[in-house]
């Protein structure tokens, strides 16, 4: 916000909140301000106002143009060759961008969402080991009744054969069942 010359108390109130921009966490902006973005060259330009939401994060990219905005422009990203085109008054505007900084944005954006999940992951487990840790111990050899199902059948039941070839195979249903 230095850099653009902004201060917090520009900042309108936003009801927006982010998810995957960095794993498995969300965040809300700090507010929104509506800027002028200009894109091409001075003789072949297109000039929008946009509603951008500041966020406070550490992460490598200074804005991200998320679909309102490509549908404000009518603007089509290309993200293999990293290039925006977008209709103007004159034409096709097309805004290249940069391999090296890309590169480098992704792998500290990477870098940052590595050490993001790692710490995630890391709280998981500690709760998981204080949880086992509230547990009783287990014996190491259960006894005859807790190695028997708990499903025990009525005692009106008889054996249905399955297979008149085989009498081992049957079904045991029970005997007070209604005929429908």
């Amino acid at each position: 916000m230095e850099k653009l010359n902004i201060k917090e108390k520009q900042l309108l109130p936003s009801r927006t909140v982010f998810h995957g921009i960095v794993p498995g966490l969300s965040c809300s902006p700090i507010g929104k301000i509506k800027i002028d973005v200009i894109f091409g060259e001075k003789n072949h330009f297109r000039r929008e106002a946009i509603w951008f939401e500041v966020v406070d994060l550490e992460i490598p990219y200074h804005v991200l143009l998320g679909w309102p905005a490509l549908a404000r422009f009518m603007a089509v990203p290309h993200y293999a060759y990293l290039k925006l085109k977008m209709p103007g008054t004159k034409g096709i505007i097309t805004i290249a961008g940069d391999y090296e900084k890309s590169s480098t944005c992704a792998a500290a954006s990477s870098r940052l969402a590595e050490s993001l999940v790692i710490a995630a992951e890391k709280k998981l487990l500690d709760r998981v080991v204080a949880m086992t840790g509230k547990q009783p111990n287990m014996s190491p050899e259960p006894k005859q009744s807790e190695t028997q199902g708990s499903f025990q059948p009525a005692k009106e039941t008889k054996k249905i054969p399955l297979d008149p070839g085989h009498p081992e195979r049957h079904a045991i249903v029970g005997t007070n069942l209604d005929s429908k």
